[in-house]
Formats: structure tokens, C-alpha cells, sequence
């Protein structure tokens, strides 16, 4: 196998055997993981398999704790060391789910050079998104076959070799230029950049290039690429610069300068070959960006407190009123004084004070609600109705598993009209769909103002709600139920506009035979993803809407 055969998964398989305390780790697809695991403890010889953990752990698995049985029977502090001290080589499945507390502290390791991490994301859940701050203390991506290349005498070898691996600092510059061009702007993935560059030539045994500056660009920045690199002027284009005077050693500048290396359009033409060819078309339309109805799960608010919902850990008690009591933790803390209290306090029992109570930190679900807002007019109505109707069932059977509800706005004719309240029962949706009729005009404007009112009412008593609109975009009828399509556009794009500054999550999905511009457009004024399906069937729209109300709910 030649050097470019080897996929960018097998190369950083090769660079997190070699220093993967160095560099960090990398974030792994469900579908590659397998692949990458086994090649990645291949090369890593008789140095040990990853450490697999769930990614509930508290924050004493990481850090080490007080072992409350050994401390009660020694009477005295008796500490146990955590996976950072024992086994900071880390591959953690459903990483997405990782508590804040241990996200920041996997965070610090990584800054400190002192652990190897994998994450793996959530198979089932395309959507899911890594913390921030480990996202971007993980140079890599792998989402992509990788080949049993390396071995472990390989890595043994590139170990020699990585200490004398240096850079020319016009590298370093092109890297900088490479990264500004597409649209990075921290100089943390420039340094990942450079460290991979050195690990690339170690293991080539060579020094370091112009193609492994271009390949340690290619692995670290194009993932991070906000948009494409802008175009390159053809040469007879470019403006020759003035005529400079000669000097005395311009002979020895020239050879110098045809030495020097580095070339940053080397670099971005490796940076474009790994980019996504849509990765335009989704800046256009707004898809992946974070923001209001750009992107659901980082819209989505998380809930704090309370006395029903998942235990994250626990925290010094201010008041136990309305707390949930932790009693090991609050043993725990009091253990360690036991020898001194009992001394003063004159007592051979334990003595725990106000100081040691410890409360349960809890984290609530969010209920999510799935508002339908369904355009019933028009010749092509029964079609769009009968896709309503079944992706609002396939819908609440799942809601019904999650607790989540499902709300169902039907507009036509002269005014919208709100056919199903939010509901988790299954019977009272399919007698409210049963006997929806369609045709007539459309009342566009109408249709949204029910469904933002619908919206604000559910956010008001503490749900999340995420609008989804059927429609083609084109009213006709406006809100004093006249025909007038000029006018009708306008209170529509009116009414689109208030969702985006209320920051409701969103979807227009367009079920007409071809996509349509109006369709498009209102997704862009409601900030909503669009979703162009003109032959789509019932799942194949419940399935982008589960997927969206999974992570709300989460």
C-alpha cells in the first residue's frame, strides 16, 4: 500500500498510537468505530486497550473519591484514584451525553496533555453533537473505513524520529493563511495542525514536507471549514509585480527563495479535496448553523432542580428544603473528620454537622411538543392530509414512550383552525384527523398566527415546542379571509418573521410536486430548516421530526 492509499482513518489511527497524548484523540462515528478500535490497538501494542466508560459517569469516577467502607473501618481517610490517575486512555460511547462537570474536567486533562480520548456518538441519533469544549480539543474526525496498516514496530520506530521532526516557520504561516482562508479563527486547530504535521513525518520517517503540511491540514482543519476557500485568480489574470532593482546577491536570494518552503495554495487544494461538496448549499440554506431554528439540539433549553428527572451528581447543601438529600455523599464528605469529632464531640458514633450535607444535583427531561400546522387546500389537499395523518401517528407512538405531545393546525378556506389540542392520546388524534376535509384557498398568514399562538402558549407552561408546516408556500387569502395574493405574501412573511424572533424551532416541509421558492423563502424568514419532499410518504416525514423531537426531549 502505497501512501495514498491510506485513508485519513488509517492515518489517524498511526498518529494517536504514536502520540496520542499529544494530540488528544479524535471523535468517531458509530458506523467506524469498530474498524478504528481495532486498528488503533493494534498499532498500540502491549501499551493496553482503551478504557471503555459510560458517558453517565460522576465526577468521582474521574477524579477518585473517599472509599466510605474502608474509611469507616480504618478510621481514617482512605482515598481511591480515579480513571484520570489510572487509566487516562478513555474511549467513551454516547459522548454527547457527558455531564458539564465531566466535560470541563476531560477538558483540562486535554489542555495538560495528560489523556487519550475517543468519542463515539450516538448510532441512532444523526443529530447528535459533542460538548463544545471537547469538540474542539479533538483534532479528528473519523467517519471512514480504516485499514490494519500500522504496526506496533512501525510506531516504535516513528518514536525516534518525532523529537527531531521540526517545522520551518513559513509552514506554520501557511497553515495560519490556509486556516483564516476558510474560515478559522482560532490558533488552536493551527497548533493541532502542527503537531500533526510533525507525528505525519515520524511515522514516514522523512522530514517534514509540503505534502504532509498539506496532509496534517487536510485531517485537522477541513472538518472545521465554515465555508469553501475563495477562488483563485488564473495567472494571466494576476498583476505581475513591479520590477524590483538587482542586488548584488540576488542570485543566492533566488535559489533561496526556490528552497523555501511552504505553499499555502498546496495546502487549501488538500483542504477543498476533503470538503463536503454541499458544504455551499448548506451555508445558503441555513442547515447545520446554530442559532434560532437552525439547529434543534442546541436550541433546545435543559431544566435544572426539581425533584423528578435524572441524578447528574451532587452539590453542597445552602438548604434542605425542596432538596433531595444525598446520604453517602454527605457520609462521605463527613468521613475523613471522624477521628477529630469524636474526640471533641465525646462520642463513638459518627458525627455528621450542617457542613457535610450533601443534595442530589437533578436534571429534568424537556417535554417536547410537535406542532402540525397543515395546509388542507388545494387539488393536490387529500394527499398532503393523508401524509399528515400518518406521520402524526407514527409520531405520538413514539411520544407516547418519551411522554412528548403532538398538536395538529389545519388551514384552508377562509381561516385556520386548531383540529387537535396537544395530546399524547393516540384515539383522540385519529378521531380529530378522521374527518379533515381539504380544498379551497389558502390562508397562509392564518395558519402560522395559530401555530404561533399555539407555540407561545406550550413555552409558557414550560414545554419546547418545534413547529412543523406543510406547505407550498403559496397563500392566497389574507387574515380578514380576502383574496389577495400580494397581500397574502406580505402577512405571511409577517407572520413567519415572528417565530424567528420568538427563536421557536422549525420546519417547513415542502410537499408540492416540485420545491418551490415561496416554500424555501418562508423557511428562511421563520429561521427553519427546509425540507423539500415532494414525494414523500408518511415516515419519511416523521422520521427528520422524531429526530428533532429526541433531542429536545433529551
Amino acid at each position: 500500500m502505497t501512501r495514498d492509499d491510506i485513508s485519513d482513518a488509517t492515518w489517524v489511527a498511526g498518529l494517536l498510537a504514536l502520540d496520542g497524548f499529544g494530540l488528544g484523540g479524535a471523535i468517531v462515528s458509530a458506523e467506524a468505530a469498530e474498524d478504528f478500535i481495532a486498528a488503533l490497538n493494534t498499532a498500540r501494542g502491549p501499551n493496553g486497550a482503551m478504557r471503555v466508560v459510560s458517558s453517565t459517569m460522576s465526577l468521582d469516577a474521574l477524579t477518585g473519591a473517599i472509599d466510605l467502607a474502608a474509611t469507616l473501618a480504618f478510621g481514617k481517610p482512605v482515598h481511591t484514584e480515579g480513571l484520570l490517575a489510572t487509566s487516562p486512555q478513555l474511549l467513551i460511547r454516547r459522548a454527547e451525553k457527558l455531564d458539564t462537570a465531566c466535560t470541563s474536567l476531560l477538558a483540562q486533562a486535554l489542555d495538560r496533555n495528560q489523556m487519550l480520548l475517543l468519542a463515539i456518538l450516538d448510532p441512532y441519533d444523526p443529530e447528535a453533537i459533542l460538548a463544545a469544549k471537547l469538540e474542539a480539543r479533538l483534532p479528528f474526525v473519523v467517519d471512514g473505513p480504516t485499514e490494519h496498516y500500522w504496526t506496533y514496530s512501525d510506531i516504535e520506530r516513528a518514536r525516534t524520529k518525532i523529537k527531531t521532526a521540526l517545522l520551518d516557520p513559513k509552514w506554520v504561516q501557511d497553515l495560519c493563511d490556509a486556516a483564516l482562508a476558510i474560515g478559522i479563527a482560532s490558533p488552536r486547530f493551527v497548533t493541532q495542525a502542527v503537531a500533526t504535521a510533525r507525528a505525519l513525518a515520524a511515522l514516514q520517517e522523512q522530514d517534514v514536507d509540503e505534502s504532509t503540511v498539506a496532509l496534517a491540514a487536510r485531517l485537522v482543519l477541513a472538518h472545521r471549514a465554515q465555508h469553501a476557500p475563495p477562488e483563485q485568480q488564473d495567472d494571466d489574470e494576476q498583476q505581475e509585480p513591479p520590477p524590483q532593482p538587482p542586488s548584488p546577491d540576488s542570485g543566492e536570494s533566488e535559489n533561496d527563495a526556490e528552497q523555501n518552503p511552504g505553499d499555502a495554495e498546496l495546502i487549501l487544494e488538500a483542504i477543498k479535496s476533503a470538503l463536503p461538496a454541499n458544504l455551499l448549499n448548506l451555508a445558503a440554506d441555513g442547515l447545520g448553523k446554530r442559532g434560532a431554528g437552525r439547529n434543534v439540539k442546541s436550541a433546545a433549553p435543559r431544566k435544572s432542580g426539581g425533584q423528578r428527572g435524572r441524578r447528574i451528581g451532587h452539590k453542597r447543601a445552602t438548604s434542605l428544603a425542596g432538596q433531595r438529600l444525598d446520604i453517602l455523599a454527605t457520609l462521605r464528605n463527613a468521613a475523613p473528620w471522624q477521628t477529630l469529632r469524636r474526640t471533641w464531640a465525646g462520642a463513638d458514633r459518627m458525627v455528621v454537622t450542617r457542613d457535610d450535607f450533601r443534595v442530589s444535583r437533578i436534571k429534568q427531561r424537556n417535554e417536547a411538543t410537535a406542532i402540525f400546522a397543515v395546509d388542507a387546500s388545494g387539488s393536490t389537499a387529500f394527499q398532503r392530509l393523508a401524509e399528515a395523518k400518518g406521520a402524526v401517528e407514527a409520531i405520538l407512538a413514539e411520544c407516547y414512550v418519551r411522554r412528548d405531545r403532538v398538536a395538529l393546525v389545519a388551514f384552508r378556506g377562509k381561516k385556520a383552525e386548531l383540529l387537535l389540542p396537544p395530546t399524547r392520546s393516540l384515539e383522540r388524534a385519529k378521531r380529530a384527523l378522521a374527518g379533515l376535509p381539504g380544498g379551497g384557498g389558502t390562508p397562509l398568514a392564518s395558519g402560522l398566527d395559530e401555530a404561533y399562538a399555539l407555540a407561545v402558549q406550550v413555552r409558557r407552561t414550560g414545554g419546547n415546542p418545534i413547529v412543523i408546516v406543510l406547505t407550498d408556500g403559496k397563500g392566497n387569502i389574507t387574515r380578514a379571509g380576502v383574496g389577495n395574493k400580494a397581500k397574502a405574501f406580505e402577512e405571511a412573511q409577517s407572520a413567519a418573521k415572528l417565530f424567528a424572533a420568538e427563536g421557536f424551532d422549525a420546519m417547513i416541509i415542502d410537499v408540492s410536486p416540485e420545491p418551490q421558492k415561496s416554500a424555501r423563502g418562508l423557511a428562511a424568514d421563520m429561521h427553519a430548516t427546509y425540507l423539500p419532499m415532494p414525494r414523500a410518504s408518511a415516515l419519511d416525514i416523521a422520521r427528520p421530526i422524531s429526530t428533532a423531537l429526541k433531542s429536545i426531549s433529551r
